[in-house]
């Protein structure tokens, strides 16, 4: 599923004099043909879209890219998505592959007051590369507008937590004219009648065929990754309310039972994997923060501030308050 994304990249950096061996570097990557039956890791996409924004110095890079995107051309998930029922479902379907199509991102799909809010969020990637993903994720849902949000264009508001850039009219132009920086948020929403409307490309014969084998793909998506980083990285997206390992093994597509002999064929445990996450986040927290131990705690799950405090013992050898000391 990522093919198509590089070679918009490639595309577009090309024209600026660009070449793919830059695009590429330090990801891990020779070139183009080597990767276009796979996906990118989560590192490995990271690290490409990084580059593409310092080598182009575009800020808006996400909307150019987003807004090329065609779900004609995306395969497997294109026709799952375009023989969806519904806008909603199409929207819903995106969410259930969500690491398929930006494994850094948590896409989250939220009712409110009769709306429907998508936010994309990556609070572990530095500002710049987070806001690139959003964008190109909401440009990308409008590109396939006739397909995702049919005629119901100025239904969508677009919320965005910064100041507006130098280009403001290129956002108008893509979201129409509810679009509202420095907001206290970062949200594309969509009235939840336009989400009943039908698709005209709907198949539900066809969707459970081509919903299957975007399962049937993702569950030996072994490319993407070590399956300890890619649980790793869902346990770093998931904010204080850490997921059970059935969930986390729901998440990547595969059994309970398989995620942990995964997991021990690359020496780990889930539990393991947790106190790692637990841990850099609590360093993150006490260092990077005014926030008190005891919110520290809470935040990472320990409903006992001993228990806390015993853990990260046993994780650094040292204390909570040494650390903040420090």
């Amino acid at each position: 599923m990522h093919s198509y994304y590089l070679s918009l990249l490639l595309d577009l950096l090309g024209k600026l004099g660009i070449s793919e061996s830059r695009l590429l570097g330090n990801s891990g990557l020779v070139s183009f043909e080597k990767v276009k039956q796979v996906n990118l890791t989560a590192a490995q996409m990271d690290t490409i879209s990084t580059n593409a924004l310092e080598l182009s110095n575009d800020r808006q890079l996400g909307l150019r890219v987003g807004s090329r995107m065609d779900i004609h051309a995306q395969g497997i998930f294109g026709y799952a998505i375009m023989t969806s029922a519904t806008i909603g479902d199409a929207l819903r379907l995106l969410v259930r592959y969500n690491r398929a199509v930006l494994p850094s991102v948590q896409i989250k799909l939220e009712p409110s007051h009769g709306r429907l809010e998508m936010s994309a969020q990556a609070a572990h990637l530095p500002n710049e590369l987070e806001r690139f993903y959003s964008e190109l994720l909401y440009a990308a849902i409008m590109s396939s507008g006739n397909i995702l949000i049919g005629k119901g264009r100025a239904a969508v508001r677009l919320e965005l937590d910064y100041e507006p850039p130098y280009d403001e009219d290129q956002y108008r132009n893509i979201f129409g004219s509810k679009t509202r920086f420095n907001s206290n948020r970062c949200v594309l929403s969509f009235d939840e009648q336009a989400l009943e409307q039908g698709i005209s490309t709907a198949d539900p014969v066809a969707r459970e065929i081509f919903r299957r084998e975007c399962d049937r793909l993702l569950s030996r998506d072994s490319h993407r990754g070590l399956v300890s980083e890619r649980v790793q990285q869902v346990l770093l997206q998931a904010g204080s309310g850490f997921p059970t390992s059935a969930a986390v093994a729901q998440q990547l597509h595969m059994s309970e039972s398989t995620l942990q002999r995964r997991l021990a064929k690359e020496g780990y445990r889930y539990q393991q994997l947790l106190d790692q996450v637990r841990s850099k986040l609590a360093y993150e927290y006490l260092q990077g923060t005014r926030l008190s131990v005891s919110e520290i705690a809470s935040l990472l799950g320990f409903s006992d501030l001993a228990n806390f405090r015993r853990a990260f013992k046993r994780w650094s050898n040292t204390t909570p308050s040494s650390i903040r000391n420090e």
